[in-house]
C-alpha cells in the first residue's frame, strides 16, 4: 500500500473522491458533537470568476467525533478543469478552485469554513 503525503487539496478526475473533515468548535482543538438539525453545505467555487460549479450536501459519518464527508464523483471531477504549469516547471498544478462550507449547527451556530486553493489533477 503506498501512502501519498501533500499539503494540497487536490481533486482526482477518473475516480469517485472522498474527504472527510472534523468540525471543530471555535477555539477549541477538540471535535465539535454534530446533533441532529446541523447542517454542512459545500460550495466549489471558481478562483478567477467567483463562480459556483458545484454544491453539495456534506453527510455526518461520525457526530460524536464531529466527523462530516464531501463526495465527489468521478462524473463530477471529470467536468472540473484542470491547470498546471509550464513544461520548464515540470507542468506543476495551479489551483483553480476554493471550497467554502456553510455550516449551522446548535453548539456553535452559524459559520463558514473555507480551503482556499483546491487542485484538479
Amino acid at each position: 500500500m503506498a501512502t501519498c503525503l501533500s499539503d494540497k487539496f487536490v481533486i482526482t478526475k477518473g475516480s469517485d473522491n472522498t474527504f472527510v473533515f472534523t468540525i471543530k468548535a471555535d477555539g477549541s482543538t477538540l471535535p465539535m458533537e454534530i446533533v441532529g438539525g446541523d447542517t454542512f453545505n459545500a460550495r466549489l467555487v471558481k478562483l478567477d470568476t467567483e463562480a459556483e460549479v458545484l454544491t453539495k450536501v456534506l453527510t455526518v459519518e461520525d457526530a460524536l467525533s464531529g466527523k462530516v464527508s464531501l463526495v465527489i464523483t468521478e462524473a463530477e471531477a471529470e467536468l472540473l478543469q484542470s491547470e498546471k504549469g509550464d513544461k520548464v516547471d515540470r507542468y506543476y498544478l495551479k489551483p483553480t478552485y476554493k471550497l467554502v462550507i456553510d455550516c449551522s449547527t446548535t453548539n456553535n451556530g452559524d459559520f463558514i469554513a473555507k480551503i482556499p486553493e483546491i487542485y484538479v489533477d
